[in-house]
């Protein structure tokens, strides 16, 4: 036991010890919110989390069900002690199903645990606890601390395995039989004179009656930093960084993408965070300030490399809106960074999701699911907008006989409740970020190369325009349902609400990037002529003519090609008005060309 002999300790409340550069030791503790709960994290191992909760206890069916990357200590789970290897949940105690006086206590089985090499860097971890007594605090510096047991250079480990044992003893023999633990008489002193101030807070919060009304996390980690005082070696933490764990989330192939904080540079940092990580590292972004953050491809062997992540960030962020003429995320294939002027607006957990949707934009399953609910939202809006059209009655429901000839079609009913179900929907999944769905002024000038197109559309007299009927109504009306209802009621539904929702999986154009077909276009495109085809259809007065007629797949068709032209102008402008203007183009066209259906 020559550590402990030749570096005798004693915990001083009010001086800690200092390293070999004469600073005291770092502090590696910090509390952070996770989600509803509060949880202790350490900077070393960001990927542990404990939670402490008084009273807290599950059913032993349900820890043996409890999620992968789950801890119990000292009680919480009503089991007996086991280690599922399999599932990655672990059950460290010595209360239920097991002969107390014959079983380790809990921080005895967490030392065993990580002397035999148990490595936790793997995944992320929760360790539940519903005590701080110190022999779950032991426990607890155990597995954040994981790394370091079997460094011998790096704590003094024989007066942690003599700590433990001690304490071990103590907590399920009790203090009378603690010479059972045979260690030599004046080690056993000294090692009671530590424990004894490592419990000193303890018994006198218990002494007054304030234990169960202290705050545990916070009570943890002032033991715990007592902890490292005595057993992390003199100069072991010198080249401690101070990273801050922001947010994390999973990848694919066991890889992970994180925010991180510190004070040093991305390059400076790398070795640190291998050794946190390991080899799970994908992308990290490192914040610089309050909203501006360098990112960092750390495995080369991604399946896509940052060039695909600045377009989801670009997509995302509310400080750039998918515009060109402001800051943008961008940079090299590897290394990149936020918008140098203004910074980011989003969050860090926002930054790790849209890394996250790169990876997952290849899921082809997510893919036609992604369709499939876009398909059936723009149905069910097509549906009510025919089923409002076949009972279209303004001049009752606004008690108005007066009205127009023209307002009491039932294609005026038609459009109007598009627009109508279209915006209550938009408002619902656009509300929080109206640009992915076209909600912003144009952006680049590219877009204009498309007009052509849309006059041509025109110029084959198969685009839905008023009826003869409604011109002779009231000409002026009837140009404007033509030019501004027909089109925006149509562009919304299927530019804005359906593009924007397909948008969010896959990877779209912008005015600064390659022209091609992108899967929201198409699909877009493809229910959109499916729309003009059923509408046809449902709001003509002899249906079956319809469906034997070779008009209806000539409309059909020429809906599907301007569905593509229109996509890709709502996606190069980045707004959904050139599509409405084009749309407005087309009508026109065929009006002059053609004149009224």
């Amino acid at each position: 036991m020559e550590d402990t002999d030749q570096l005798p300790f004693v915990l001083e409340n009010a001086t800690l010890k200092q390293d070999a550069t004469g600073h005291v030791f770092p502090d590696r503790y910090a509390i952070k919110e996770v989600g509803t709960d509060r949880a202790l994290t350490c900077f070393e191992a960001p990927n542990l989390q404990v939670i402490i909760k008084a009273g807290l206890t599950v059913t032993a069916s349900a820890a043996r069900k409890a999620p992968p990357g789950t801890i119990y200590l000292d009680g919480v789970a009503q089991a007996e002690p086991f280690l599922d290897h399999d599932k990655k949940v672990y059950n460290l105690d010595h209360h239920e199903g097991c002969v107390r006086t014959f079983t380790l206590a809990t921080c005895e089985q967490a030392l065993i645990m990580c002397v035999k090499g148990l490595d936790l860097r793997d995944r992320e971890w929760k360790i539940f606890a519903n005590e701080p007594d110190l022999d779950t605090i032991l426990a607890i510096w155990i597995i954040l601390n994981h790394q370091r047991i079997n460094n011998r250079d790096a704590i003094h480990r024989r007066s942690l395995f003599a700590l433990v044992r001690l304490e071990g003893i103590i907590d399920a023999l009790g203090l009378e039989l603690r010479e059972l633990s045979g260690l030599p008489a004046d080690l056993l002193q000294k090692l009671m004179r530590v424990i004894d101030r490592l419990r000193m807070e303890e018994l006198e919060l218990k002494k007054a009656g304030e234990w169960s009304k202290t705050d545990f996390l916070a009570y943890t980690i002032g033991v715990l930093r007592k902890l490292d005082q005595f057993l992390i070696r003199l100069g072991e933490l010198d080249d401690f960084k101070g990273v801050e764990e922001l947010a994390r989330i999973e990848l694919t192939n066991n890889r992970i993408a994180v925010v991180v904080a510190s004070d040093i540079g991305i390059y400076e940092l790398e070795p640190h965070l291998t050794k946190l990580y390991g080899n799970r590292l994908g992308w990290v972004a490192l914040r610089r300030g309050k909203h501006d953050y360098t990112l960092r491809q750390m495995d080369l062997f991604m399946p896509v490399n940052l060039e695909d992540v600045y377009q989801r960030l670009n997509f995302m962020d509310p400080a750039v809106k998918g515009r060109i003429k402001v800051n943008r995320w961008g940079g090299s294939g590897d290394i990149g960074g936020s918008p140098r002027d203004l910074g980011t607006r989003l969050l860090p957990g926002e930054i790790v999701s849209a890394c996250r949707d790169v990876i997952e934009k290849r899921s082809d399953i997510r893919h036609v699911k992604r369709f499939l609910s876009s398909a059936a939202i723009s149905m069910l809006i097509v549906i009510a907008s025919i089923a409002t059209a076949q009972n279209w009655e303004p001049a009752r429901w606004l008690g108005r006989e007066a009205l127009g000839e023209v307002f009491l079609s039932p294609v005026v009913g038609l459009h109007a409740a598009l627009l109508f179900f279209t915006l209550i929907m938009l408002g619902i999944v656009a509300f929080r970020r109206p640009w992915q769905f076209g909600m912003m002024l144009p952006a680049g000038k590219d877009w204009w190369r498309l007009l052509p197109m849309a006059i041509i559309c025109g110029f084959t007299g198969d685009i839905l325009v008023p009826t003869e009927t409604m011109f002779n109504a009231d000409p002026v009306v009837a140009w404007t349902f033509a030019l501004v209802l027909v089109p925006l009621s149509l562009e919304l539904l299927f530019r804005g609400l359906v593009h924007g929702m397909m948008a969010q999986l896959a990877t779209i154009q912008d005015c600064e990037s390659r022209w091609f077909f992108s899967g929201p276009t198409i699909g877009s495109a493809l229910l959109y002529a499916t729309a003009i085809g059923f509408q046809m259809t449902m709001m003509a007065d002899h249906p079956m003519e319809i469906l034997t007629n070779g008009l209806l797949i000539k409309y059909i068709a020429v809906a599907a090609i301007f569905g593509l032209v229109a996509g890709m102008i709502r996606e190069r402008s980045h707004s959904i008005l050139p599509a409405w203007l084009f749309h407005a183009a087309a009508a026109a066209t065929s009006l002059l060309a053609f004149g009224p259906s």
